[in-house]
């Protein structure tokens, strides 16, 4: 089966189908609390645990939960002392790529999430989040 849009292919039709949502854009799969929607189902479950605060996978060594496997992957490097990713600025090490992007912009200064309200800027987007509450309990 072959992708009418690019060169992909698979053996596995769904596996196709799921990739040319890639180029449509469908999200056929919608939440049933906040109606965000999503391509695929696996997604739009991962998401529901937000809602449900489910936590299903739990570290072996120190019994720290995760909603998600491949959280709990990453976490379970950090029991390894595996981390493979350098801060280029400081040389601080991380477990994960995304950690070391995120300190990353502390050396930066990139700040790239702002409140709408009063345009105080963050370098995290749960940072913002957090802060957006604090505007919530003046009102």
């Amino acid at each position: 089966y072959i992708c009418t849009f690019c060169n992909y292919s698979s053996v596995i039709l769904t596996n196709v189908k799921k990739h040319i949502r890639t180029h449509t854009g469908e999200r056929p799969y919608s939440c049933t609390v906040c109606s965000k929607r999503f391509s695929a189902k696996t997604n739009l479950n991962v998401h529901f645990r937000l809602h449900t605060g489910a936590l299903p996978y739990e570290c072996p060594h120190c019994k720290k939960r995760f909603n998600q496997k491949r959280n709990l992957r990453q976490h379970l490097m950090s029991h390894e002392h595996e981390y493979p990713y350098i801060c280029f600025v400081c040389h601080k090490s991380f477990s994960t790529k995304g950690n070391r992007n995120l300190h990353m912009k502390i050396h930066s200064g990139e700040r790239p999430f702002e409140c709408s309200i009063c345009n105080k800027r963050f370098n995290r987007k749960y940072s913002l989040q957090k802060h957006l509450e604090t505007h919530q309990t003046l009102i």
